[in-house]
């Protein structure tokens, strides 16, 4: 594959054009709309759908479906993380109550994250922007606290805390 057919897939500016290399041609690249946003979201939703099919099709409760998780399996104490695939896969299956079960924390942050991936998508296709959500950076350290806090209780093995283990 040549080099000119590579700028125009990726859309890359052509270095042996004097004009690209003037300080005036930044902002002629800025008004083109860019095409890497809109294959990468498009890869992304791709791999998603085929990802959550599989998740749907293949239980992740029955042991040697899928591996371990490498936290879990070296230190022996569950992550913040371990159990998402399992309720991901009691969503896709409409059992919302064992949802919970397996990982609230994040469950509860599906939404954002959900959010979060469709205002890019809709930024790169329809070159329209969602409203922005600014979230201080007070509530981003509470964020953190509150990982760290989960995954710490849901390893502690007293009655109330069992509640948060897969």
């Amino acid at each position: 594959m040549e080099i000119r057919s590579i700028q125009r897939i990726w859309n890359l500016p052509n270095r042996s054009d004097p004009l690209m290399i003037s300080a005036g041609s930044a902002r002629a690249d800025a008004d083109r709309p860019s095409t890497f946003p809109k294959l990468a979201y498009a890869a992304l939703t791709t791999l998603g759908l085929l990802g959550l099919a599989v998740v749907y099709i293949v239980d992740p409760r029955i042991q040697g479906n899928y591996p371990v998780c490498p936290f879990l399996g070296v230190t022996g104490f569950h992550c913040p993380g371990c159990g998402t695939l399992r309720a991901l896969h009691m969503l896709l299956r409409g059992d919302i109550i064992a949802m919970f079960g397996y990982n609230l924390f994040a469950m509860l942050s599906l939404p954002f994250i959900a959010y979060s991936f469709l205002s890019g998508a809709t930024r790169a296709f329809l070159q329209r922007s969602l409203p922005t959500v600014f979230i201080p950076h007070r509530w981003i350290w509470a964020l953190l606290a509150t990982i760290i806090a989960f995954w710490t209780l849901r390893n502690v093995p007293i009655e109330p805390f069992t509640v948060l283990a897969p």
